[in-house]
């Protein structure tokens, strides 16, 4: 005995096939990620991956450059609290999150600083990225208690340095994660000074 699907729930079927998968790549945030991520490489934007669990102070300029030749960087001579050089290159993947550049710090020829700007609609994708690949935060500390709702950090430990982002980004405020060697780590946590903006 043959049993015969009605013409309305095949149609139905076939209907919720197509669409599904352009409903979860429109309106969820891990399938617009996704999206952007695709639609930003087609368009030439560079994806770059760290790891951040293993990244130490032991790299050169040469070294990094080596590994991520197609990259295009502008490197100079720039004294800052992360070094005395930079190099940075625009980006439009990092680790799976949309971004948009990437500055590498160095002291005395080594690495000592990464710092990474994403962007702002992936905050929370970034935090969840995170949590799952480095753990559960070493702590939350307040930069400011003069504010009303004072914007916190949180960091992760890793083998040769922190990982440090804001956990809430307030309205205008740059979207920024950290890698600090663990030569520039203290008790406290810096945020990005100004003069180490990318422009």
């Amino acid at each position: 005995m043959k049993l015969k699907l009605p013409i309305l729930y095949k149609k139905l079927l076939i209907l919720a096939l197509v669409l599904g998968p352009i409903f979860w790549l429109v309106f969820t945030e891990d399938g617009q990620r996704r999206t952007d991520t695709v639609l930003l490489m087609l368009w030439g934007e560079d994806e770059i991956k760290f790891n951040l669990k293993d990244l130490d102070d032991n790299y050169t300029e040469a070294e990094l450059k080596t590994v991520y030749p197609d990259l295009d960087w502008q490197c100079q001579d720039q004294s800052s609290d992360f070094g005395d050089r930079l190099c940075v290159t625009r980006i439009g993947v990092f680790n799976g999150i949309p971004a948009r550049y990437l500055t590498l710090f160095f002291r005395a020829g080594k690495v000592s600083a990464v710092k990474m700007v994403y962007r702002e609609i992936y905050h929370p994708q970034l935090l969840t990225h995170l949590h799952r690949h480095l753990g559960k935060p070493a702590e939350e500390r307040a930069i400011s208690q003069a504010q009303p709702q004072p914007t916190s950090l949180i960091h992760w430990r890793t083998g040769q340095g922190v990982v440090v982002i804001k956990k809430q980004l307030q309205k205008g405020e740059e979207a920024a994660l950290l890698w600090l060697s663990a030569a520039l780590t203290t008790q406290h946590y810096p945020t990005a000074p100004s003069h180490a903006r990318v422009k």
